[in-house]
C-alpha cells in the first residue's frame, strides 16, 4: 500500500459463486509474489488454505435459511424482574422468559437481548429449525446467586433432544461492565448450523436505528451511515456481518448514541463467530445488532458475511459450550471510552518477541548494503518497478546508526561509506527533506551541517503548503486527470486525514523554520481540525483508497499535529485531542492473536475498505508501514502523557514490524519491510520497502536514543532541535537549562531559535565562545556537540522582556 501509487497486485473477493478461473489464481500468485515465493506456497497450501487460492476449489452450497429471522418481543419488565447493577450500567431481566433483558446506561434503555431465538441443526440432509420460546417442554428460571443473575432455560427439540441454556450475569472488576457466561449442552449429538449464544439490539424500544457512531474493531467504523455499505467496497465484500474471525483485530463491538454507548467484547474462540449489523437488516429489531454465534467463521465453513455457514459443526452430547462476554456502557460522544473502557477490561497482550538489537543491526545493514534498495548513491523508497532511486539523506542517517552500533569492522565501514555516499548526493538544501522512509525527520542538517541552508528551504516549504489548504481551513479533494474519482462515495469534499496531513507537514516546516508568523499560521490551521472533533478518522490514502475509508494513517497525521501543537501552546485542549486520536488508532491494531501463526498481534490493518473499492481488500491485512508512522506517533505521546498505554501500543507495532522485515534468505528484499504481511500464510508480500520505516521506531524501541528530539521553551519562546534526546528542561530566572544527547558519536548539531540577541552560552558549566564550531545566524544559535552536554543559555532581563512580550507561539 505504498504512498504514491495504486497497487496492481489483489486478492479476489468472494462472492457467493465460488468458481474462480484457476488461470486467474496462477496470475495472482505472479503478480503478489515472486518465483521463490511461489515454491513455498506450492509446500505450504495444504497448511494455509491460502484466501488469494481458496476459490478456484467448488464447495458445497450453504445450508437453508428459516423462514423469517424473528425479532425480539417487546419487552415488559413491570414488577417481578430481576437486576444487576455495575456503576452507570444496570442489566434487568424478565422473570420468565429467556432472553428478555434490557441494558440501561445512566438510566436510559441502550439494548435489549433476543426474546426469541431460533435453532438450526441437521437433521439428514435437511435442516430442522425451531423456536426456543416456542419449544416442547420449555422452563425458564431466573435468581440472585451470590451478587449474580442466574438464568436457566430448558427445553426439547423437535427429535427429542433436551437442551439446557444458562447464562449468569456478574458485575466485572472494572466500573459499568457486566460479564455473561452462556453454557450450552444437548444430551444427543447435534450438528448445528445456527446456535446464537448471546444476542442484543442496541438502539431497539429506545434510540432506534440511528447513531452517533459504531464500531466493529476491524471492519467497520461507522458515522450515523449503515454498515456492509459500498462507500469503501463495491461488490460481495462489502458484506461485514459476520467475517472470517481472523478480520477481528479487537474482540469489540460499540454503538454510541445520544452521548452515551454500549459495547459488547467477548473471550475470542474458534468455535465461535461475530455478527454486527447497523442498522439492523436481519432480524428487523428497529435498532442494531450483536452477536456472538455457534459455530465459528473462517474461510473455509462460512462464506464471508453470510449468517450461515456452508455446513454444519457438530456439538457433542453432554459437552457444555460455553462463551464468555462482557456489556460495556458509559457516557461518550464517540465509540473511543468504549475502546478504553476495553483495554481497562482486558490490558494489552505482552510486546511479541524479536530479535536482538546486535541481530537488528546486522539485518538492517544488509537490507541498505547488499539489497536491491540502493543504486549506486541512490536510494529506492521501495524495491518495486514503479520506484525510481532519488537522494535520500535519512537513509545516510540511518546508515551512520547503525555503522555506530555494530561491532563488525567491515561492516561498519561498508555503512559509512555508502552514508557518505548518499548524503553527497542531497543538495544541501534539501537534507530536512529529502527522505524515502515515511516517518519524516528534519535530522539530516542536525548530524551533517548546512543548517541555515534547510532552515530556509523549510521556511519556503510552509509558504507553498499555506497555499494549499482553502480560507476556510479545508484541503480539498481533487480528483487527477483522467483518473478514479476517490471522493465519490464522501459526504464532502474533504476529510479529516487529507487535510490533517497537509497541516502536519505545515507545522513540522514552519517548526524548523524558526519563522513566528508562519508557526502562528500553521496553529491557525491546526485549530481548524477541532471541526472534526470525535470524529471517525478517515482519508489519508487518497492515492488508492476512498476519501470515506476509515484509515489508520488518517489518526497517526491528527495525533502528530496536535501534539505539535501542544510542544508549542502548552494547551491543555491539544493534547485532549492528541489522546484522541491516539485512540481512534487502537481499533486497526491486532490485541488478540488472529491466527496460532507466530506473526500477527500487534499488526496493523491501514484501512477498513479496498484499494479503488474493489481489491485489495485490506481487513485481516496488516501494512505495518502505517502503524510505524502512528508508532512514532505515539512514543512522543508517551512522553508527555506517561501514564496512558502509549508506549507498550508503539513498542508492540514496532516488534511486530521487525518479526515482518524480510530475511537473509531472500537476496532481493533481504532487510527489508513488506508493504503487506498474509496472516494465515504468514507471508510477506507487495514492494518492500527500504529499512527506514522501521528503523526510525526500532531506536526507541531498542531505547536507544531517537533519530531526532525537539523542545519548545514556551517561557522563553526559544525551539530546540536536536539529533538525539532533550533532557532535564529547567527554566532560570535569566534563561532555561538543558541536556542534550546526540546518538551520532561522531557528534551533531543543536540548533536553537527565537533568539533576537546572542546569550551568554554555558556548556558543562564553563563560558563557551560562539565562534566556529559554533554560530549565531539569523537568530539561530548553533552548537556543535559531542556526547552528552548540559547546556545553559542566559541574557539581559532586557531581551528577555523582549522575548516574552511577543507572546508564546
Amino acid at each position: 500500500m505504498p504512498p504514491t501509487h495504486a497497487i496492481s497486485h489483489f486478492i479476489p473477493f468472494r462472492g457467493n459463486d465460488s468458481r474462480v478461473r484457476s488461470d486467474r489464481g496462477k496470475g495472482l500468485f505472479f503478480r503478489i509474489f515472486g518465483m521463490k515465493d511461489i515454491l513455498i506456497l506450492v509446500v505450504a497450501l495444504p497448511l494455509f488454505n491460502l484466501v488469494c487460492v481458496s476459490d478456484v476449489f467448488s464447495r458445497p452450497a450453504s445450508v437453508g435459511s428459516p423462514a423469517e429471522w424473528p425479532a425480539p418481543a417487546p419487552l415488559r419488565l413491570e414488577g417481578g424482574a430481576f437486576s444487576l447493577q455495575a456503576g452507570a450500567l444496570k442489566l434487568e431481566h424478565h422473570p420468565t422468559v429467556f432472553g428478555a433483558f434490557e441494558l440501561r446506561v445512566s438510566g436510559k434503555r441502550m439494548a435489549i437481548g433476543q426474546s426469541r431465538s431460533i435453532v438450526g441443526y441437521l437433521q439428514g440432509a435437511s435442516v430442522r429449525w425451531f423456536a426456543v420460546h416456542e419449544a416442547s417442554g420449555e422452563k425458564v428460571e431466573v435468581r440472585e446467586e451470590k451478587g449474580s443473575l442466574a438464568v436457566s432455560a430448558s427445553f426439547e427439540d423437535p427429535d427429542g433432544g433436551h437442551w439446557n441454556i444458562d447464562q449468569r450475569f456478574t458485575p466485572s472488576n472494572i466500573p459499568d461492565a457486566i460479564g455473561v457466561e452462556t453454557r450450552v449442552q444437548v444430551d444427543r449429538e447435534r450438528t448445528v448450523v445456527y446456535l446464537p449464544m448471546l444476542t442484543v439490539f442496541p438502539g431497539a424500544e429506545s434510540f432506534g436505528a440511528g447513531k452517533g457512531q459504531g464500531l466493529f474493531a476491524g471492519l467497520e467504523y461507522l458515522a450515523d451511515e449503515p454498515s456492509s455499505s459500498e462507500a469503501d467496497i463495491i461488490g460481495p465484500g462489502a458484506n461485514r456481518r459476520i467475517p472470517d474471525s481472523l478480520k477481528i483485530t479487537i474482540p469489540l463491538m460499540a454503538i454510541q448514541a445520544g452521548e452515551l454507548y454500549v459495547a459488547l467484547t467477548w473471550e475470542p474462540h474458534p468455535d465461535f463467530s461475530a455478527l454486527f449489523d447497523s442498522p439492523d437488516r436481519i432480524y428487523h429489531s428497529g435498532g442494531h445488532v450483536f452477536g456472538i454465534l455457534f459455530p465459528g467463521s473462517n474461510e473455509g465453513n462460512r462464506t464471508d458475511g453470510e449468517l450461515l455457514p456452508r455446513e454444519g459443526k457438530k456439538l457433542a452430547a453432554n459437552t457444555p459450550l460455553v462463551l464468555r462476554a462482557t456489556f460495556l456502557g458509559g457516557k461518550g460522544r464517540s465509540v473511543v471510552p468504549a475502546v478504553r473502557q476495553y483495554v481497562h477490561l482486558r490490558g494489552l497482550p505482552p510486546v511479541p518477541a524479536t530479535m536482538s538489537l546486535p541481530e537488528y543491526v546486522s539485518l538492517a545493514a544488509s537490507g541498505w548494503l547488499d539489497s536491491g534498495i540502493r543504486e549506486g548513491k541512490l536510494v529506492r523508497h521501495a524495491v518495486w518497478e514503479k520506484f525510481d532511486p532519488k537522494p535520500a539523506a535519512d537513509a545516510a542517517c540511518y546508515m551512520s546508526w547503525l555503522a555506530e552500533r555494530t561491532t563488525d569492522e567491515t561492516l561498519s565501514e561498508r555503512l559509512s561509506i555508502a552514508a557518505r555516499d548518499a548524503i553527497g548526493a542531497v543538495p544541501p538544501g534539501r537534507y530536512r527533506s529529502a527522505s524515502v522512509g515515511h516517518v519524516a525527520m528534519p535530522m539530516a542538517p542536525l548530524v551533517y551541517d548546512n543548517v541555515m541552508a534547510n532552515v530556509r528551504s523549510a521556511r519556503d516549504e510552509a509558504r507553498r503548503l499555506l497555499g494549499r489548504i482553502e480560507p476556510d481551513g479545508r484541503v480539498l479533494y481533487r480528483k487527477k486527470p483522467g483518473g478514479m474519482d476517490f471522493g465519490k462515495t464522501h459526504y464532502a469534499q474533504e476529510a479529516n486525514g487529507l487535510t490533517a496531513q497537509v497541516v502536519l507537514r505545515l507545522l513540522d516546516a514552519a517548526v524548523f523554520s524558526g519563522d513566528r508568523v508562519l508557526i502562528d499560521e500553521a496553529l491557525r490551521r491546526l485549530r481548524g481540525l477541532d471541526r472534526f472533533r470525535d470524529d471517525v478518522p478517515r482519508g489519508a490514502q487518497t492515492w488508492e483508497v476512498p476519501l470515506h475509508t476509515p484509515d489508520l494513517l488518517a489518526a497517526a497525521h491528527l495525533l502528530r499535529a496536535y501534539l505539535t501543537g501542544f510542544e508549542l501552546t502548552g494547551e491543555e485542549e491539544m493534547l485532549a485531542h492528541a489522546r484522541y486520536w491516539a485512540w481512534t488508532a487502537v481499533p486497526f491494531i491486532y490485541l488478540v492473536p488472529p491466527t496460532s501463526q507466530p506473526v500477527g498481534l500487534y499488526g496493523t490493518v491501514a484501512v477498513y475498505g479496498a484499494t479503488k473499492w474493489k481489491s485489495p481488500i485490506w481487513f485481516g491485512m496488516p501494512v505495518q508501514w502505517c502503524g510505524l508512522v502512528y508508532a512514532d506517533g505515539l512514543y512522543r505521546l508517551a512522553r508527555l502523557d506517561p501514564t496512558g498505554p502509549w508506549q507498550q501500543l508503539a513498542d508492540g507495532i514496532t516488534a511486530s514490524a521487525l518479526q515482518q522485515i524480510w530475511p537473509r534468505t531472500d537476496a532481493k528484499r533481504q532487510g527489508l519491510s513488506p508493504d503487506v504481511y498474509y496472516l494465515k500464510a504468514q507471508l510477506r508480500g507487495g514492494p518492500a520497502i527500504n529499512p527506514g520505516t522501521a528503523q526510525a521506531e526500532a531506536a526507541r524501541f531498542y531505547r536507544q536514543k531517537p533519530f531526532y528530539g525537539f523542545h519548545a521553551v514556551r517561557e522563553r519562546g526559544w525551539l530546540i532541535h536536536v539529533p538525539g534526546e532533550i533532557a532535564d528542561l529547567a527554566i532560570t530566572p535569566a534563561g532555561a537549562r538543558f541536556v542534550a544527547e546526540g546518538w551520532s558519536a561522531r557528534g551533531y548539531l543543536v540548533l536553537i531559535q527565537g533568539l533576537k540577541d546572542l546569550p551568554e552560552v554555558h556548556i558543562d558549566g564553563r563560558r563557551t565562545e560562539i565562534s566556529p564550531p559554533h554560530r549565531f545566524e539569523e537568530g539561530a544559535l548553533i552548537l556543535r556537540l559531542q556526547g552528552r552536554r548540559e547546556i545553559e543559555l542566559t541574557g539581559s532581563d532586557r531581551i528577555l522582556l523582549e522575548i516574552n512580550a511577543k507572546g508564546q507561539p
